[in-house]
């Protein structure tokens, strides 16, 4: 697959006053130590505009079905009742703490 570029400049890619990205910080208070999640406010930096130039030059290229998407809670509960689960599977989690608990059989 070949991707076809314009070949003149772009001029809606300009950024008029470019200025660095600010950073801010967002408290997780719902975690003991209250850890900091970094937040970059892209919209007035030099390559906002031309990355969403890109992103949307790619989306009309790339064809790409996203599979990691739920539509609604219910179809997402539905899908995992019909998972079986061998005893040697084991659950990893990333960012998330899941309470485990013994049922009683």
């Amino acid at each position: 697959m070949q991707l076809n570029f314009p070949q003149k400049p772009v001029r809606t890619a300009d950024t008029k006053n470019p200025t660095p990205p600010i950073l801010k910080a967002q408290l997780k208070s719902h975690k003991p130590v209250i850890p900091i999640r970094p937040a970059v406010n892209n919209r007035t930096s030099p390559t906002y505009k031309a990355a969403k130039k890109l992103n949307n030059i790619l989306n009309q290229h790339l064809h790409l079905e996203n599979v990691y998407t739920i539509e609604n809670f219910t179809k997402l509960a539905n899908d995992l009742t019909k998972i079986t689960l061998k005893d040697s599977y084991r659950l990893n989690t990333l960012d998330i703490k899941i309470p485990l608990c013994q049922h009683p059989d």
